[in-house]
């Protein structure tokens, strides 16, 4: 039996798999469905392997999360109030009118912090039904980008695709600045940890990666290779 990281590491991979994004080509389908073939069958994986096939393979399929995110986001706005407002109760209804008239935002109703506005039996449908307009609003931006908005949508993958070359560009230039830092263990440590972090971004097990943050992060231990050589003298 797998150690219970590597099983719920697994897990997220196998939920990957079932709701890969629109136009994700077959060839990588397949290397999903065999490695998740895989990494049922091999009881004896390590934690490590199975985030590297993770990692691997999440790379990948990045820039169409990324661009079919985008799409999800934005008819979140067009479509999902309108899609919770037709499916809750009339009291239920008149409630989130009432915490709108107040200053509340739907997106601040899907961030959740404003549910005390609302009684117990009232958060649980209003709970209920966003999870329901999260799949209605999924199935529409599907609809949207096999069809009339698939140019737009293959323009973002290329975008995204873009922005991945350029992170992993700078992913290499972290972990070359950690195989020269020999006099710094610690610090070489510290630059893999980032690094590790960063591409869990890259595969759904950690917050998403920004070419921002990975610029950012280069820049910072740069400067801390100077000081450590400055202390040195």
């Amino acid at each position: 039996m797998n150690h219970p990281y590597t099983q719920h590491t697994i897990d997220i991979f196998e939920r990957m798999y079932q709701k890969l994004p629109p136009l994700v080509p077959d060839a990588v389908k397949k290397e999903f469905a065999h490695a998740l073939e895989h990494l049922r069958d091999d009881i004896t994986i390590t934690s490590e392997d199975v985030e590297d096939i993770v990692i691997s393979l999440g790379k990948k399929v990045w820039p169409y999360w990324r661009a079919f995110g985008e799409f999800v986001d934005m008819h979140q706005g067009k479509m999902g109030e309108k899609f919770l407002l037709g499916k809750l109760p009339i009291a239920v209804k008149n409630k989130y009118k009432e915490f709108k008239v107040l200053g509340g935002t739907y997106y601040d109703l899907r961030s959740g912090s404003p549910m005390n506005f609302f009684a117990d039996k009232e958060r649980h449908v209003l709970m209920v039904e966003i999870v329901e307009v999260d799949i209605h609003v999924r199935k529409h931006a599907i609809q949207l980008v096999l069809s009339t908005e698939r140019k737009k949508y293959e323009d973002l993958i290329i975008d995204f695709e873009e922005v991945l070359v350029g992170i992993e560009k700078r992913l290499e230039t972290l972990r070359t600045m950690a195989e020269d830092e020999e006099e710094h263990p610690r610090l070489a440590d510290e630059i893999r940890d980032q690094v590790r972090s960063f591409e869990f971004g890259l595969c759904l097990l950690g917050p998403n990666t920004k070419h921002e943050h990975v610029s950012a992060a280069e820049d910072f231990f740069k400067e801390r290779r100077k000081e450590k050589k400055v202390h040195r003298f």
